[in-house]
């Protein structure tokens, strides 16, 4: 990983811009957040594990050496973010975030308030939590080296912190460069401004700070696309994914969860049972950001027939990892390559 997405972020934290510039290389290649809270050391969260920027210009794991926080720091620094004004990220600020371009997303952490249990605004800032950007060219190829076919939709589950914003960008800009068939036209949804910033190649249409469900009807109606990509299904988005699949379009999305949860949890299950994804792509996790660890056929009536390398794969249930095996349709797998 370049630094590059660290010093982006960096620049935008005025006050401790030079302390976070001077950290060493490494740290800033491992980096998924900079933690700036009330009271407390700045911190760096990575790979690594959490690091706190001394005055020297060093990192160190022992929190007392850090550079602390305090409330007039940490206001200044929400009212730059907001580019000092408040109102205008209102809507954003409902959802717990600031959105400050170029795919630099802060988290705004704080006292609710609230009307009738739906957030209004936050008060009283107590941290603020600003994502570094990273891009993986080349993250997603696995996705289309191995055959499972990614026409009749994926959905891309992991953890916080496992790529899966990352490696939905490199998906949709290899279907908008034709990189392995036929250039698609591909809609990215991204409500969050964390999908855009980067190369999406040039049969992408980008649909910025619209909500998944409004985004996807705009790309329906106006934009005739092949493939529909967005980030992070919540159950408000099912009505959405429904519309999606009645389209004939294919859907390519994410989801916060784990190999072992998939068809546990609520949300992962009802998205699998409306029939959009084919399969479900799951990541390692942070310590290895894009990566895949298993493919899963999911259950259910979708495009493609159910078929992959001749091995029925439309029965729900998780598939064994192997490497070498043969898969009886001429193939072998290679390392990594999940078979029924």
């Amino acid at each position: 990983m370049e630094p590059s997405g660290f010093d982006y972020v960096a620049r935008q934290i005025s006050l401790y811009r030079d302390l976070l510039l001077a950290v060493p290389h490494w740290v800033k290649t491992q980096a998924f957040d900079i933690h700036i809270s009330r009271g407390m050391p700045l911190s760096i969260c990575g790979r690594e594990g959490t690091l706190f920027p001394t005055k020297s210009g060093e990192v160190s794991r022992a929190s007392e050496q850090g550079v602390v926080a305090g409330d007039a720091q940490l206001r200044e620094l929400f009212l730059q973010a907001c580019g000092h004004s408040v109102f205008r990220h209102e809507e954003e600020l409902r959802q717990g975030f600031i959105w400050m371009g170029a795919n630099c997303r802060v988290g705004v952490c704080g006292s609710a308030v609230t009307e009738k249990g739906a957030v209004q605004t936050i008060r009283e800032i107590t941290s603020l939590v600003y994502r570094i950007p990273r891009d993986l060219p080349g993250c997603g190829d696995r996705l289309f080296l191995e055959d499972v076919g990614w026409e009749g939709g994926v959905l891309v589950a992991g953890p916080p912190s496992s790529g899966k914003t990352t490696f939905l960008r490199d998906v949709a800009r290899s279907l908008s460069w034709g990189r392995f068939g036929p250039s698609h036209r591909v809609a990215v949804v991204d409500e969050r401004g964390e999908l855009g910033g980067f190369d999406l190649g040039p049969n992408a249409d980008l649909l910025q700070g619209y909500p998944k469900g409004a985004g996807m009807e705009m790309a329906l109606r106006s934009l005739s696309p092949e493939v529909i990509v967005c980030d992070e299904l919540g159950q408000h988005d099912l009505e959405a994914v429904q519309r999606v699949v009645a389209s004939g379009v294919a859907l390519i999305a994410s989801v916060h969860g784990q190999a072992e949860t998939l068809y546990s949890r609520p949300l992962c299950r009802a998205l699998l049972e409306t029939g959009a994804f084919q399969t479900a792509v799951c990541l390692v996790g942070r310590q290895a950001p894009g990566e895949i660890s298993a493919f899963i056929p999911t259950a259910g009536k979708y495009k493609g027939g159910g078929k992959c390398c001749g091995t029925d794969r439309s029965r729900a249930g998780f598939v064994q990892r192997v490497a070498g095996r043969d898969l009886g349709c001429g193939k072998t797998a290679a390392q990594g390559t999940v078979v029924a």
